[in-house]
């Protein structure tokens, strides 16, 4: 009998059903509902609708190409929010190509890194890491690319205590992460958890990998 595998966890470390496609609430792409979003923007009786010149930037960027594998809408319901969880190498390279170098220097979670560290980590850690966070769509004054956060697989498991108890190791996890080039915080992050990993974590052939999920708020 093969050996049972755990499904991948979402942004805040639960597991969560196989990663899948942007779905909308009708059948169509990405790029047609932030079109829709867009147009909806400047609806007179919609909140965003005083900022008119700074909607649909991420469409005109082309990000919509790169980023439908990867997204899913908020489980909260939230309008023109999504969010990714494992953003990977060949997403992160491409969102290197087509976000602006001030936007990669200066965007941030709150005091979490810039996301040009971790997109570049990503690119050249493709083993180790992987981003999470959100993105804020055309139909918000807000609209944005956000890195919370990182998964990063390690070689050996850590000790992770509520709130740096005796025997935590998270600060040695932090170091190690940002050995791999997420060095740009301004704080520790918030939480440091297990993550429990994708289809394939829990090999027959080969030990457990050792996930850990690191978040800004």
């Amino acid at each position: 009998m093969p050996t049972p595998t755990l499904p991948p966890a979402g942004p805040t470390g639960r597991p969560t059903r196989p990663g899948r496609r942007f779905v909308h609430p009708e059948p169509v792409d990405l790029a047609t509902a932030w079109r829709a979003e867009e147009r909806l923007a400047g609806d007179p009786d919609r909140p965003h609708h005083w900022c008119p010149d700074r909607h649909g930037w991420v469409l005109r960027a082309g990000l919509h190409e790169v980023l439908e594998p990867v997204l899913v809408p908020d489980a909260a319901g939230a309008s023109s929010f999504y969010r990714f969880a494992e953003l990977d190498e060949p997403v992160a390279a491409a969102l290197l190509d087509r976000l602006d170098a001030d936007y990669l220097a200066v965007e941030r979670q709150n005091d979490g890194p810039t996301i040009g560290t971790v997109l570049r980590a990503v690119v050249r850690h493709p083993d180790r890491l992987r981003a999470h966070g959100y993105v804020v769509g055309p139909g918000r004054c807000d609209e944005r690319v956000t890195v919370e956060g990182v998964l990063v697989r390690t070689d050996h498991a850590f000790v992770l205590g509520d709130h740096h108890g005796p025997g935590c190791q998270c600060d040695e996890l932090e170091r190690f992460v940002a050995s791999l080039g997420v060095d740009d915080a301004r704080v520790p992050p918030h939480e440091v958890t297990r993550w429990w990993g994708r289809p394939g974590d829990l090999s027959p052939d080969g030990p457990a990998e050792h996930w850990y999920r690191l978040w800004w708020d």
